[in-house]
């Protein structure tokens, strides 16, 4: 009987979503997936940001900072928000206990894992910088690192930029994704609890290092259980939208 290879899921952009999560996580035990790793956003815009971090300080999750997360360490990373979204910050902040805060602040900024970097916003460690920014030097970006893989969230939507002799190629990731020896890839996860891609499924990678590919999972969950929680909570409307 063959072993099996080594498996990674790579999730990010939870977002307080604790339906999307609870599915995801389920999805990913089913798959018997041998580590997990979350790229930040762990908080903000969803009804449940203590339940969701402890589900992963439980599973003792490898997880870095995301953006959302950051604003825990000073009010001064408010002004990167708008007035809406620093409402909904600062809620957050009044629903969480002092120890996620302390683990959610304590998380560093990148990682590298199995000879692949991990990142929630641009390598090599930004924690807000979005990828598909104009001002982004890919040359510059991709010698910052040594890593042949690296995983980014931020965007809430999935993609990867493949370096190449005269530029980067930039293209949606669909189903899965196979490297080239020689390449060097970014690869945007998506988000388990806030997609903006036109598909409300949960969304989170399966990475297999041997074979060199990434697998996308599109996770169903309950939408309304969510919506029904922000509305409650008092939560402004627009964030119940944009899960459906």
């Amino acid at each position: 009987m063959m072993n099996k290879s080594f498996t990674m899921a790579v999730l990010s952009d939870i977002h307080g979503n604790l339906a999307a999560l609870e599915a995801v996580l389920a999805h990913m035990d089913a798959a018997n997936v041998d580590q997990a790793i979350c790229l930040g956003d762990v908080i903000g815009y969803g009804p449940d940001p203590e339940a969701c971090a402890r589900l992963l300080m439980e599973r003792d999750m490898d997880t870095v900072m995301g953006n959302h997360d950051q604003f825990l360490l000073g009010y001064q990373f408010l002004s990167w928000f708008n007035p809406q979204a620093r409402d909904m910050l600062l809620k957050t902040r009044s629903m969480l206990s002092d120890d996620v805060i302390n683990w959610l602040t304590s998380r560093p900024h990148s990682l590298v894992r199995h000879d692949a970097r991990f990142v929630h916003g641009c390598p090599p460690d930004s924690v807000r910088r979005y990828i598909y920014k104009r001002d982004i030097d890919f040359d510059e970006v991709f010698a910052s690192y040594a890593e042949q893989w690296c995983f980014v969230g931020h965007t809430h939507e999935l993609g990867v930029y493949v370096q190449q002799d005269g530029g980067v190629l930039r293209e949606p990731l669909a189903d899965s994704f196979s490297l080239k020896q020689k390449q060097r890839v970014i690869v945007n996860a998506g988000a388990v609890g806030q997609p903006r891609d036109g598909d409300p499924r949960a969304k989170y990678l399966i990475w297999e290092p041997e074979a060199n590919r990434v697998r996308v999972q599109r996770v169903e969950y309950d939408i309304a259980r969510t919506v029904e929680r922000l509305r409650d909570l008092g939560f402004p409307a627009v964030y119940g939208k944009r899960l459906g």
